[in-house]
């Protein structure tokens, strides 16, 4: 009788243990051996092993990551970036020069400080990081990893107080609900000195257009550095003078190597193609077309694409392969 009891006893606490362990053996996959190899020279990755994978225990021991383009190994860049989301508790995060085309920080609901600046990225969700003061989506240069974030939306962020965006960044929305005094934005271009001096045009939605726009507070003690490029400071940023938008025209196929074809769905006659580079300098313009156009002689990277009529015009970011 004493021996069913004391084995009840010990299949119980099994059970009951079992959860426990799973916990503190549960991983996070970390499918890039580079990006594992980083976090085993920091000793975040305490196995010490390329396997695929970290305990994810480790991950959450960590407050402060930095990945600069000192960690690159001979040149080898990181190219996936997953597996980061397991950093949950991290409060400051930075990634430079990967070659990642995501980033995933939605996890990371106490983050304060994010530098992502010559990574891949062509966009950056940042709505579930309420606490964020600090952000850097800057495009660094003309050579390796380039961000191609045309757009940020930071409306979710009512503690941002730094926004360093330069390289060609279209529109912030700054609707935030807390428009504050102490507000810093860097939107220049980049100019290498070739070519033209290149006008980028910034759109950024606020809380009181009206106030911003008669330099009243907070928005006359705003810093706004905007070198090669202008800005406005408006209500919505999709109230301007073109009649025709997303839903009545495209260009695809998006990415590509070489053809573009463009359409619009209430046919609406295209007078002019105009292709900038993520600086704003036009480096092709066309006329006389029918139905498409090709950009198989410039550099991979991504362009913006501006389609001209008499109705006025729409834009969209496109990928050259």
């Amino acid at each position: 009788m004493l021996k069913k009891k004391y084995m009840k006893r010990k299949l119980l606490f099994a059970l009951l243990a079992a959860p426990c362990f799973y916990a503190t053996a549960q991983t996070t996959n970390i499918p890039d051996p580079i990006f594992e190899q980083l976090l085993i020279d920091k000793e975040i990755d305490t196995d010490g092993i390329i396997n695929g994978q970290i305990d994810t225990a480790d991950a959450l021991a960590v407050t402060d990551l930095v990945i600069t383009y000192e960690d690159n190994i001979n040149f080898n860049f990181i190219s996936d970036l997953t597996g980061i989301e397991a950093f949950t508790n991290l409060e400051s995060l930075i990634v430079n020069f990967t070659e990642a085309g995501e980033l995933n920080v939605s996890t990371m609901i106490h983050l304060k400080h994010l530098d992502c600046v010559d990574n891949m990225l062509s966009s950056i969700d940042v709505s579930n990081n309420p606490l964020l003061e600090y952000l850097d989506i800057s495009t660094g240069g003309d050579v390796g990893p380039m961000n191609y974030i045309s757009e940020i939306d930071l409306s979710h962020n009512p503690n941002i107080k730094m926004i360093l965006a330069s390289g060609g960044v279209g529109s912030i929305n700054l609707k935030n609900g807390n428009n504050n005094p102490d507000m810093h934005i860097n939107i220049s271009g980049f100019y290498d000195g070739m070519g033209p001096e290149p006008n980028i045009y910034t759109c950024i939605e606020v809380d009181n257009a009206e106030a911003a726009q008669n330099n009243q507070a907070p928005y006359s003690d705003w810093t706004i550095a905007h070198v090669y490029a202008t800005y406005s400071l408006v209500t919505d940023c999709s109230l301007g003078t073109e009649d025709f938008d997303a839903a009545k025209a495209s260009v695809y196929p998006n990415p590509t190597s070489d053809i573009l074809y463009f359409q619009t769905n209430d046919g609406t006659i295209i007078n002019k193609i105009i292709v900038f580079d993520i600086s704003g300098r036009i480096v092709k313009e066309y006329g006389n077309i029918s139905d498409s156009f090709s950009i198989s002689d410039l550099q991979a990277g991504a362009y913006i694409v501006k389609l001209a009529s008499e109705k006025g015009s729409f834009t969209q970011r496109v990928i050259k392969k």
